[in-house]
């Protein structure tokens, strides 16, 4: 017969050494390898329906992993568990009717959660303790979420106007439109502008301002803080 309580112990144990890992710093590692394989790995295959498939698995990857990392009390908790389980939905529900109103509600439940786990990946790089290999790896993870955020607002504002942006190539049929944001966000967040996307209208200007804005200021306020984080720690190990 089935052990319940044996089962019962066994889930606990796994829940509680999952708990364990998603608030060491290696966690931060695990998110980067999610975040870059899915953008930078992942995403300019998906034009073809096995290529979407397995973006949209890890982009799942992502939030639910995302969950898991931040440590903080569980009402917070259960409001991003909320949020993730809100974009998992709509994620699958994009790739399975790729409708209008479930594409911008994606783009919408995205940029809430990915701010949101961005905050909290922030909180836990820049907590006591040394500055390990696993910090610089969450703030790169940091770096290429952020690019992430501004991709999906841009498409978010081609979705409602698509006026919005002058395109130097015309969509092509199948095209899955979005990589071209995320090709168009990285440049402006590196400040390497190639003209492919123009933007036209104000708010679409401001946010390829603000973008750029932040693609200069990040690594060095990230810098900077990383560098008093290890001499604050060495001098309390020295004290």
């Amino acid at each position: 017969m089935l052990d319940l309580g044996s089962s019962d112990r066994q889930i606990r144990i796994l829940l509680q050494k999952n708990a364990e890992f998603w608030t060491k710093d290696r966690s931060l590692t695990a998110l980067f390898a999610y975040v870059v394989l899915d953008t930078f790995v992942l995403l300019p295959f998906t034009q073809s329906k096995i290529g979407e498939l397995s973006y949209s698995v890890i982009y799942s990857m992502i939030l639910v992993s995302g969950v898991f990392a931040i440590g903080a009390k569980l009402k917070t908790k259960v409001a991003i568990l909320a949020l993730a389980l809100g974009c998992f939905v709509i994620r699958w529900l994009s790739f399975i009717n790729p409708v209008l109103e479930v594409k911008i509600a994606d783009d919408i439940f995205s940029i809430l959660f990915f701010s949101s786990l961005t905050l909290f990946v922030l909180w836990h790089i820049f907590k006591e303790g040394d500055v390990s290999l696993h910090r610089i790896q969450g703030a790169v993870a940091v770096y290429v979420i952020i690019g992430l955020i501004f991709s999906k607002a841009y498409h978010l504002i081609f979705l409602i106007d698509h006026n919005a942006f002058f395109l130097s190539q015309p969509m092509i049929e199948g095209e899955l439109f979005y990589t071209r944001f995320v090709n168009f966000s990285y440049v402006t967040l590196t400040t390497l502008w190639l003209g492919d996307i123009t933007p036209i209208n104000l708010g679409a200007k401001s946010l390829v301002m603000i973008e750029g804005l932040v693609g200069q200021l990040f690594p060095a306020i990230m810098i900077t803080r990383l560098v008093t984080l290890e001499i604050e720690s060495r001098k309390k190990k020295t004290a």
